[in-house]
């Protein structure tokens, strides 16, 4: 749908500071660690095995998130007999400076996604228009952010 680009800015600008916020994540559902917002090292981008990925990001306290993503459920209606019998729950999103080798290794997880710094969009960032998903950004990823002015 065409939507305003104001309105599109104000969208991403909302969404990207209700990640931030502990209170609004959890009450999305998301099982995050005590010290939630925080940025990872730029090491992490370049992992290319799942099982690194994973223990990476159990060592760093989601390993609620994991199990919570698991989770598939049978979908009401006609989406059934069309194909779609799951519904699955959206988890963890990570945010990294640019297409690296992490986007394959992190793709077999359950409800991950990756998404470059400058591909962000409110969509992402609040599936559902749900606002709070978890993210995590790597430091380049903030500096992209920075740098591209979404903020503003």
């Amino acid at each position: 749908l065409k939507i305003n680009k104001k309105e599109k800015k104000k969208a991403l600008r909302s969404a990207l500071s209700a990640v931030l916020l502990k209170d609004i994540v959890t009450a999305r559902g998301h099982n995050i660690p005590e010290k939630y917002p925080f940025a990872i090292d730029n090491s992490f981008e370049n992992l290319n095995k799942t099982k690194e990925v994973e223990n990476v990001l159990v060592k760093l306290g989601f390993e609620k998130e994991f199990e919570r993503a698991k989770i598939k459920t049978i979908r009401a209606g006609k989406g059934k007999a069309r194909g779609r019998p799951y519904k699955k729950r959206k988890g963890l999103l990570i945010v990294v400076s640019n297409d690296t080798q992490i986007r394959k290794a992190a793709e077999n997880l359950p409800g991950i996604d990756v998404c470059k710094a400058n591909a962000l969009n409110a969509q992402l960032l609040a599936p559902g228009s749900h606002a709070g998903r978890a993210t995590l950004f790597t430091k380049a990823a903030i500096e992209e952010i920075a740098k591209s002015k979404l903020y503003l």
